[in-house]
């Protein structure tokens, strides 16, 4: 028996020493499998390109963005774009250009904030450039970033006292630097607008948007007046291949955009066949001239536009052909006079763009320089930006030194670079060439007219009242709720307002209710400008449409003093404070400003309605005692968006696209009467004959 058990475990033991066998080498293969997939896991994730490889491709992930009209005005690529450009800075201490990856960040959360409006944004931005100045105050670029933080202070916080405390530092740590003038003129803008004053030069100059050479910035340079603690805590660091110098790095720029903004506009238009192209062009310049001689038509968008986009489609049908240049800047002039008509600033810049696009597509055309000097004029004028403006003439004499334009070119650069006293002085011998003409339209000094002057008017800050609200929800017919519409378009006129340089202060951001008397009160706290109150309409009558803007003033017709009773009822005003209030209106010359808006606000509107093919019911400008009107110490009207009791025009209110196109018509309306005091009417651009009305 015993010798049976010893047998029995002899024969399991020599059949677990099989198995072994049979097992180990798959089990030594899987092992060894294991650990070659984890080295080379660790060596595929954790090893980056190097940090000027890494640094590179991001750059160039930035001009593929500007060139994506999809992805560019989306949040995600700006803000992984910023991400990356921090972790490049982070990840080698002793990389020399570390101030321009945290730049390269800075400057990336900018171009976001310009596309979302958003003020976290723009503060993420100011934050990120003022670590560039205080981590390193011996790079070329500390002072740049200390400007860029000035003036998204100012613009986009609207924080003047913080945008003068940078600009202080700024004079103070660079006295040698470059942006010195740009310094001085921003801070001279900032307390001339603290004065109520405008100062056209510093304006421009704090307008302007140059690019700093941001690579060859980054390292520092003697010629840079630094702290004489950074300047001896700075070690000298080996000097790194710099970028282009700054005229080509802004030119660069400036191109991409302009072929960005060109496919975006050309996107949705079809080529005309080859057959008949040549007749279409001709008839298309026909067209033109008519339209240019046209006193009524000639400021209206919609001809304008249907023109760009005929020329646009011969230069798209054969770009090769003769005469493509010509239909390029035929577009862009197009664009230009329908910039004129709607006043945004939007509309300039694709003007400019379109002008750009064809110096950089045919540079070998007679329309080139052409080309350079109305972008060129463009930018020093409507665009308020000098410092491109001068670029583009240092570009227009570089490249074409012997074009006719270079006289046109010399008289704008001397406007540009003279005191605004003197320019006034000088007397103007140009000839009358379109370029010449948009020259001095672009330089002509800006003066606000008399009526303004006396009550020391300026366009700066607008207050914008979504009507009811909270408790009252206004009328509410065919599924429209009148509180919820007011304050969707009031919430985007804003948005387009303050795109275009304006400040708004909102009464309400949300649903919740105030009196009549608050609005104007906080109107007024404000020290706003301009009030404008939106409202839709009723009527027991449901054929009855249309939209009308209203300004405070007796009523002229029954259906006035009805729509002021509806809107009044919910007013704590009494009696006598109505009569005490409107007796005083009555004769102050604000009811005058107030009508000029609520004409400029009813135009406008209408005309960006019919333009989105919109048939709207003109009911024209009304007076009414309107009590959120009463006390207010600005030109203030009331818009009626329209009739909800109307089946159509209700169907119009609930539509988004529908209350865009009103916001974007009360936002011109707004910028029509904002260039109106300051003189800068439509018939001052070239296109345009002198005769013809701004609107």
């Amino acid at each position: 028996m015993a010798r049976k058990n010893k047998n029995l475990r002899r024969t399991e033991k020599t059949s677990r020493k099989a198995v072994l066998t049979r097992l180990l080498p798959p089990l030594v293969f899987l092992l060894a499998l294991c650990l070659l997939v984890v080295c080379f896991y660790d060596s595929g994730y954790t090893s980056l390109p190097p940090t000027a490889q890494r640094y590179d491709t991001a750059k160039a992930d930035i001009q593929a963005l500007l060139q994506d009209s999809r992805r560019v005005n989306q949040r995600e690529p700006w803000e992984k774009l910023a991400a990356e450009f921090q972790d490049i800075y982070k990840a080698d201490p002793a990389w020399p250009n570390r101030p321009a990856a945290l730049f390269r960040a800075a400057e990336c959360l900018e171009d976001l904030a310009r596309r979302s409006f958003a003020r976290s944004d723009a503060q993420k931005a100011v934050t990120v450039y003022t670590a560039v100045a205080d981590r390193h105050a011996a790079s070329r670029l500390a002072d740049d970033a200390l400007f860029r933080a000035a003036r998204l202070s100012a613009a986009w916080l609207k924080d003047d006292a913080g945008a003068l405390t940078l600009l202080a530092r700024l004079k103070s740590q660079y006295p040698r630097g470059d942006m010195l003038p740009q310094a001085l003129a921003l801070e001279k803008a900032l307390r001339a607008s603290a004065e109520g004053r405008t100062a056209p030069e510093a304006r421009q100059a704090a307008a302007a948007n140059a690019a700093p050479d941001v690579d060859a910035a980054a390292a520092p340079a003697e010629s840079r007046s630094t702290p004489p603690a950074a300047q001896s805590a700075t070690p000298s660091a080996p000097a790194t291949p710099p970028d282009p110098a700054p005229q080509a790095f802004a030119q660069q720029d400036s191109e991409q955009a302009a072929t960005a903004a060109l496919a975006q506009t050309t996107a949705k238009l079809k080529p005309w066949p080859q057959k008949g192209l040549q007749g279409r062009y001709a008839a298309a310049k026909a067209a033109m001239t008519r339209l240019k001689a046209d006193k009524t038509r000639s400021c209206w968008r919609q001809p304008w536009e249907d023109l760009r986009d005929d020329f646009l489609r011969v230069y798209l049908s054969r770009k090769t052909w003769a005469v493509a240049p010509g239909a390029l800047f035929r577009a862009a002039q197009s664009q230009e006079a329908l910039a004129g008509c709607s006043h945004l600033s939007a509309e300039y810049r694709l003007a400019r763009d379109l002008y750009l696009a064809l110096a950089k597509e045919f540079p070998r055309s007679a329309l080139a320089d052409d080309a350079l000097l109305s972008a060129a004029a463009l930018a020093a004028g409507p665009l308020d930006d000098t410092a491109a403006a001068l670029a583009l003439l240092d570009r227009l004499d570089t490249s074409y030194a012997r074009g006719d334009m270079r006289p046109a070119a010399a008289s704008l650069r001397a406007r540009l670079t003279t005191p605004a006293a003197d320019v006034a002085q000088t007397p103007q011998n140009n000839g009358p060439t379109p370029a010449a003409t948009a020259v001095a339209s672009a330089s002509r000094p800006r003066h606000v007219n008399d009526m303004a002057r006396q009550l020391g008017l300026t366009v700066r800050r607008v207050f914008i009242d979504a009507g009811h609200g909270g408790r009252d929800p206004g009328t509410s017919h065919n599924g429209v709720l009148e509180r919820v519409i007011t304050l969707d378009v009031a919430k985007t006129l804003g948005r387009l307002l303050e795109a275009n340089g304006l400040e708004v202060v909102y009464s309400r951001t949300e649903d919740k209710g105030l009196s009549l008397r608050q609005r104007t009160d906080m109107a007024n706290a404000a020290r706003a400008d301009l009030f404008i109150s939106i409202h839709v309409n009723a009527n027991t009558d449901a054929r009855v449409c249309g939209f009308e803007t209203y300004y405070l003033d007796l009523a002229a017709d029954p259906e006035a003093a009805r729509v002021a009773a509806l809107e009044n009822a919910q007013s704590d005003h009494s009696l006598g404070d109505m009569q005490k209030v409107l007796a005083d209106v009555m004769l102050n010359a604000r009811v005058q400003e107030s009508r000029k808006l609520a004409r400029q606000v009813q135009q406008m509107a209408l005309f960006r309605l019919q333009k989105r093919t919109f048939r709207v019911r003109d009911n024209g400008v009304k007076s009414a005692p309107f009590h959120v009107l009463l006390g207010a110490q600005m030109p203030a009207v009331l818009v009626e968006l329209g009739y909800c009791t109307h089946a159509d025009e209700a169907r119009n209110l609930k539509n988004p696209k529908y209350r865009l196109a009103l916001a974007e018509g009360l936002a011109e309306g707004v910028l029509a009467y904002r260039d109106q005091l300051l003189r800068r009417r439509t018939a001052e651009n070239f296109l345009t004959p002198q005769g013809a009305s701004a609107m």
